[in-house]
């Protein structure tokens, strides 16, 4: 019988490359994540941006509308032609207006044919009325306030309303309603904002009443 040596008697083991050792393939199931992943990223940011373009688009022009000062209430004319003991006034109302824009991507103006309506408070009574100069403004930008007067002739008022109108001037509890409106051809008369304003000799010291009865919401302020 023959010999063998001890290297012809070791078994044959397999041989591993350790300085490459495999790695698990990435299945299908792990790209679809990832897709999935980014399409719901981007879905998120497109309704962010539409919700966010939307907003912007719906907000309305800030318009501000002062009193600075009134007169023509305090010397009433008797006269037989009103009733129930009423007076004739020839009120003038000096104010201050301007517009601001809180949309990034819309200006605001206030467009020509635009006049201003002065009356007293809820009881209606149109006392003052005048033009107001058109002005525009960039997005997120604001006017600088103009001058306006607003002015009435011979303007009929009852004998108790006026009492009463000179009670609150005095107290500093005198409301006045402020309107915009604006003419367009196509439209008429367009109502763009309609404010109360308290007026009187205490008025600067007290918190100022602003009411909305038409878009767009705004603060006013009122002093004499």
């Amino acid at each position: 019988m023959g010999a063998y040596s001890n290297e012809e008697l070791q078994p044959a083991l397999p041989r591993y490359c350790h300085s490459h050792p495999r790695r698990r393939e990435d299945g299908p199931g792990t790209f679809a994540c990832l897709c999935a992943t980014f399409a719901a990223v981007v879905v998120a940011a497109c309704l962010i941006a539409f919700f966010w373009y939307v907003n912007q688009n719906l907000m309305d022009p800030a318009y501000t509308v002062v009193i600075t000062g009134v007169s023509g209430l305090d010397n009433p004319v008797t006269s037989s032609d009103t009733k129930e003991g009423g007076v004739l006034v020839n009120p003038v109302f000096n104010l201050t207006v301007g517009v601001a824009s809180k949309s990034s991507l819309y200006g605001a103006c206030i467009d020509p044919h635009t006049i201003v309506k002065v009356s007293y408070s809820y009881l209606g009574l149109a006392l003052a009325a005048g033009s107001v100069p058109s002005m525009c403004v960039g997005p997120l930008e604001s006017s600088d306030l103009r001058a306006v007067v607003a002015s009435g002739s011979n303007v009929a008022v009852p004998g108790y309303m006026i009492d009463n109108l000179a009670r609150e001037m005095r107290s500093g509890e005198a409301m006045f309603q402020v309107k915009f409106n604006t003419y367009y051809d196509s439209e008429g008369w367009w109502n763009v904002m309609t404010r109360v304003v308290m007026v009187g000799a205490d008025a600067a010291a007290r918190p100022a009443l602003s009411r909305a009865l038409s878009e767009p919401t705004v603060e006013t302020a009122a002093v004499v």
